[in-house]
C-alpha cells in the first residue's frame, strides 16, 4: 500500500469517528476506564510497598548484617577465652563500605553503659558510638537540635545526642529540649547536647529506657578502657534493600577470608535470619497480592476495550459492504479499522491516565486521612508504559483480529446481494466508474 494510500484511509477513519460521535464516545469510555483503573491500581500499589520498605528500613533491624570478634567460644561444655580476636578499626569499616559489594551504608558501632550526670541528677544510660552514618542504622526521629555530622565524628568532638527520656530526667521539671547546648558529664568526660530525639509513644514510663548516641572517637573522653585493655566494636553493614541482604553476607565473607586466617573461629557474621525470613514472606505476599490486583484490572480493562473497538466493527456491516462495492479491498478497510482503534486507544489511554493518577491521589488521601499512615500515589515510568502498551495492544489486535473482520465480511456478502447489486449498477454506469469515493 502506498503512503497517499494510507493517508487516505486513515483520514477516512478519522471522519468515521467524527461522524459517529456516540460510538466514538462509547468506545474512549471504554479504554478510559480500562487505563484509569489500571494505573490508579499500580500507583497505589507501588504506594503501598514504598510504604512497607520504608518502614522495613528505618523501624527493623533486618537489613543489617554485623561483622564483630568472637571473644570467647563454647568448647566442651564451657566457655573458652579467645586471645587473638581482630580488633576492627574505622578504617577497617571504611574498606569494608568500600570493597563489599551491595553494602550501602557502613559504620563502626560500639555499645556501652555509662552514667550521665547533670547537676545534681545521675542516670545510668545506654551509651551507643558510632559515625555519622547512624541514623541509617535505625530510626532516629529528633525533635530538636540535630545529630552529630561527619566533621564532628571525624575529630571526635565531645557532642551528644540524647533520647527523649534522659533529656526530660536530667532537666528535672523543664522541657526536655531546654537541655539543648548544655554541657553534660558522660563517664570521665564533659560533652555538649546537641539533640533531643523524639518522644517515644511506647516507652514504659515505669521502666524508661536512657540512651545516648556519641562520636566513635570520643571514646577515650568518655569511657575508661576495658579490664582486656582494648575496646571491640563491630562493623554494621546495611543492604540496600531486604533482597540484598544474602548478596551482602556472602560478600562479606568473602572479605573476611581475605583478610583473616581461620576467620570463622576469630569473627562472627551475624543476621536476622529468622526476622529476614518474615519479612521476605510478608514482601512476597504483598507482591502476589497487589499483583494480583493489577493483573485483575488489566484484564477486565482489556476485555472492555476489546469488545467496545469489536462491537464498532461488527455494527457496521452495511458500510463494510458499501465499500467493498465500490471496489475497496480488505486491506483498506483493515487500514482504516487500524486508524480508528489507534485513535481511540490513545485519545482514551492520555485521558485514563490522567483520571487514574487523580483517583490514586484521591485514594492514598483516604488512606492517610483514615490510618494516618504516609502513602502517597507512586507513579512510575513503567506504570505509564504498561497503561499506553496495553491499550496500544488492544487497539491494535482487535483492528487485526481475522475472525471477526472475516465474519462481518462474510454476513457483508450475505446480507444479500445488495453488495453485489450495487456493484453491478456501479459497473454498468460509466460515468460512476470513473468516480472515486471519499469516505
Amino acid at each position: 500500500m502506498n503512503v497517499v494510500a494510507l493517508f487516505n484511509n486513515v483520514r477516512v477513519g478519522i471522519d468515521a469517528l467524527r461522524i459517529h460521535p456516540l460510538r466514538t464516545l462509547l468506545s474512549i469510555l471504554g479504554i478510559i476506564i480500562g487505563s484509569a483503573s489500571l494505573v490508579a491500581i499500580m500507583a497505589v500499589s507501588d504506594g503501598v510497598m514504598a510504604f512497607i520498605r520504608g518502614r522495613i528500613e528505618h523501624q527493623t533491624s533486618v537489613q543489617v548484617v554485623s561483622l564483630g570478634s568472637r571473644t570467647s567460644d563454647f568448647r566442651g561444655g564451657e566457655w573458652v577465652r579467645i586471645n587473638d580476636y581482630p580488633v576492627f578499626t574505622e578504617q577497617d569499616a571504611a574498606e569494608a563500605g568500600r570493597e563489599i559489594p551491595g553494602a550501602a551504608s557502613t559504620t563502626l558501632l560500639l555499645s556501652a553503659s555509662a552514667t550521665a550526670r547533670y547537676r545534681s541528677i545521675e542516670r545510668r544510660m545506654s551509651l551507643t558510638l558510632g559515625g555519622a552514618t547512624l541514623p541509617d542504622f535505625g530510626e532516629v526521629k529528633l525533635a530538636a537540635g540535630r545529630f552529630f555530622s561527619a566533621t564532628e565524628a571525624s575529630h571526635g568532638r565531645g557532642v551528644i545526642v540524647l533520647n527523649h527520656e534522659l533529656a526530660r530526667e536530667l532537666a528535672s521539671g523543664r522541657a526536655a529540649a531546654d537541655l539543648l547546648d548544655e554541657e553534660v558529664r558522660v563517664g570521665r568526660g564533659v560533652v555538649r547536647v546537641i539533640g533531643v530525639m523524639e518522644r517515644d509513644p511506647y516507652e514504659d514510663p515505669r521502666n524508661p529506657v536512657f540512651r545516648g548516641y556519641l562520636p566513635y572517637r570520643a571514646l577515650g573522653t568518655v569511657l575508661e578502657p576495658p579490664p582486656s585493655g582494648r575496646f571491640t566494636p563491630t562493623i554494621e553493614l546495611k543492604a540496600s534493600n531486604v533482597e540484598g541482604v544474602n548478596r551482602l553476607k556472602e560478600g562479606a565473607q568473602d572479605w573476611l577470608a581475605r583478610r583473616y586466617l581461620r576467620w570463622e573461629e576469630r569473627v562472627r557474621v551475624n543476621v536476622r535470619l529468622e526476622q529476614l525470613a518474615e519479612v521476605e514472606r510478608g514482601i512476597l505476599l504483598a507482591k502476589i497480592f497487589l499483583g494480583t490486583l493489577v493483573g485483575i484490572s488489566l484484564v477486565v480493562g482489556g476485555i472492555g476495550i476489546m469488545n467496545v473497538l469489536l462491537a464498532s466493527i461488527a455494527e457496521r456491516t452495511r458500510e463494510i459492504g458499501i465499500r467493498k462495492a465500490i471496489g475497496a479491498s480488505s486491506r483498506d478497510i483493515r487500514s482504516q479499522f487500524l486508524a480508528e482503534s489507534v485513535a481511540i486507544s490513545a485519545a482514551g489511554t492520555l485521558l485514563g491516565v490522567v483520571v487514574g493518577i487523580a483517583l490514586a491521589l484521591v485514594t492514598t488521601a483516604g488512606f492517610r486521612f483514615f490510618t494516618e499512615a504516609p502513602v502517597y500515589p507512586v507513579i512510575t515510568p513503567i506504570t505509564l508504559l504498561i497503561a499506553l502498551g496495553t491499550s496500544a495492544l488492544i487497539g491494535l489486535y482487535s483492528a487485526h483480529t481475522r475472525h471477526d473482520v472475516r465474519h462481518v465480511f462474510s454476513r457483508s456478502r450475505r446480507s444479500g446481494s445488495s453488495s453485489e447489486r450495487l456493484r453491478r449498477t456501479l459497473r454498468s454506469r460509466p460515468q460512476v466508474r470513473e468516480w472515486r469515493p471519499r469516505l
